[in-house]
């Protein structure tokens, strides 16, 4: 029977020295970066994680006492990285056929992204599985077995990156669009860059992006659906001037990315679905009800209810007005009462919004 089983190497025996404040440490939410990335493997199904220690090992091993997670001393961690990796590709045993190379200074990696890798070694084919952003090639590799002494035979010059590059017949690359396999800490304004990332809670631009690339939406969607994001927007920002805290970077996202499953029967639900798998509960959560929503008259407005709104108010890649959009919808279907009760359910719905936003913000609501 195949051997199956993938472990994960999570090098974490550095001084920190350029980022001054120990990066295993570092917090992202209540989690510090070592934490995170034992979460995210785990949450994978990979339970054979070794984590590397030096710089510090004794509290890094305190600190993960109870997670699972298997903590080795690297005495020669000031030799530098390569070290660490020789310490940790050591020991694995027999019943491990890949592991992953995961360097704790690319912390939010997603679970998405490990089971895409994982996917494509467990296909078969090639033993060292890269992923790829954009072109841009990230961490961590998936490395076949076969390769462990290959690796505890070099002399560790140019390190594991020069070793396996001897090796690119037998590597491929899996596009991703996770934009953290590129994005490091190696100093204080990377943290912040990586911290500010992590709280908006959703892809940015050039990750939307590359969503929108994979999942292969036509050229016009994309059009209609970058005009909705910029009315979306500048509604969320007119709220938030007058006092809200609406998550714009999240709502951005839903807009580019609420019509990615535009082909399939129910489309807002399977593309509300599709990012929440991805990693983005929030953005999926917005995409979910933008097609039907229950509007409260007298509640807060919703990051849901502005996507809900823009959707309408754009046609094609044009703004149009309330009016416009429902007029050709209710003369169609006046002689079928189920179906027009719907459609003037959808258009009250938007008028309720707008209504809304006007009080919030004192003035009249001028789009289309």
């Amino acid at each position: 029977m195949k051997n199956t089983s993938i472990a994960a190497i999570i090098a974490a025996g550095g001084y920190s020295s350029r980022m001054g404040s120990f990066k295993p440490f570092l917090k992202f939410g209540k989690k510090s970066a070592i934490e995170m990335l034992i979460d995210t493997y785990k949450g994978c199904g990979i339970d054979n994680i070794i984590v590397v220690t030096g710089y510090k090992g004794s509290e890094v091993a305190e600190k993960l006492r109870e997670s699972g997670a298997t903590c080795l001393q690297n005495e020669n961690y000031s030799e530098g990285m390569f070290t660490s990796v020789i310490k940790g590709v050591k020991a694995l045993d027999t019943r491990v056929s890949a592991f992953f190379m995961q360097p704790v200074d690319i912390p939010l990696v997603k679970k998405h992204t490990i089971e895409l890798l994982k996917k494509k070694y467990l296909e078969g084919g090639k033993g060292i599985i890269y992923p790829d952003f954009c072109g841009r090639v990230g961490h961590p590799p998936l490395i076949h077995c076969k390769y462990r002494e290959v690796i505890l035979r070099s002399n560790g010059e140019g390190g594991l990156k020069k070793i396996l590059k001897e090796y690119s017949s037998d590597s491929i690359y899996v596009h991703v669009f996770d934009k953290t396999v590129l994005m490091d800490m190696d100093t204080k304004e990377d943290y912040e860059k990586l911290l500010g990332y992590f709280n908006a809670g959703a892809p940015d631009g050039e990750e939307c992006s590359s969503i929108l690339d994979i999942y292969k939406v036509p050229e016009n969607i994309i059009r209609h659906c970058r005009k909705v994001s910029e009315v979306s927007v500048e509604i969320s920002r007119s709220l938030n001037n007058a006092g809200y805290e609406l998550n714009e970077c999240a709502l951005k996202a839903a807009a580019m990315l609420h019509d990615i499953a535009k082909k399939e029967e129910n489309h807002a639900r399977v593309g509300g679905k599709i990012l929440q798998e991805i990693g983005y509960g929030k953005v999926g959560s917005i995409i979910g009800s933008h097609t039907d929503i229950e509007v409260d008259g007298q509640g807060r407005i919703t990051e849901s209810e502005i996507l809900y709104l823009a959707d309408k108010l754009v046609r094609e890649d044009k703004v149009i007005s309330i009016e416009e959009r429902f007029k050709q919808s209710l003369n169609k279907y006046q002689d079928n009462p189920e179906v027009l009760r719907k459609i003037e359910n959808r258009r009250d719905a938007a008028y309720k919004i707008i209504k809304k936003i006007e009080a919030v913000t004192g003035r009249g609501f001028n789009y289309g």
